[in-house]
């Protein structure tokens, strides 16, 4: 469903609006673990309103229809605790399955590949997977 979501952002009008916002963010180096992360609040309105619509709803609407509030939990801590230290940071490297630095660094160079969230599997079966930036 994130995979997806991240797809339609670069299509679709209203959501690639905040979503260019987030790469803009990114490649000015605006990364990096904050106190305001813990409310799931990015840096400004644009780039948490990216954040919100491509993922903090959809993964709450995930979670209520199939009952499985586990996943909301887990992706709270993920995006309040680790998304910002891992996913933007060139020296991280660390979990290979994970989209995580290096790997995801590569979609903001080229928009068109790496659209995963957390794992790459649905860059390998609809092909827009990309081995990491070096």
């Amino acid at each position: 469903m994130l995979y997806g979501m991240h797809r339609l952002a670069h299509i679709a009008p209203l959501l690639k609006q905040y979503h260019l916002e987030h790469h803009r963010y990114v490649t000015e180096g605006n990364t990096g673990w904050n106190w305001r992360n813990l409310f799931l609040y990015i840096d400004n309105f644009e780039t948490t309103a990216d954040q919100w619509l491509l993922e903090v709803i959809p993964t709450l609407i995930f979670s209520a229809i199939t009952g499985q509030w586990w996943i909301a939990v887990f992706y709270y801590f993920w995006a309040s605790i680790f998304q910002e230290i891992v996913e933007h940071n060139p020296k991280f490297d660390m979990f290979p399955i994970l989209t995580s630095g290096k790997w995801h660094l590569q979609h903001h160079i080229d928009s068109s590949k790496n659209y995963g969230v957390l794992t790459f599997i649905w860059d390998w079966l609809f092909g827009t997977y990309h081995a990491r930036a070096q």
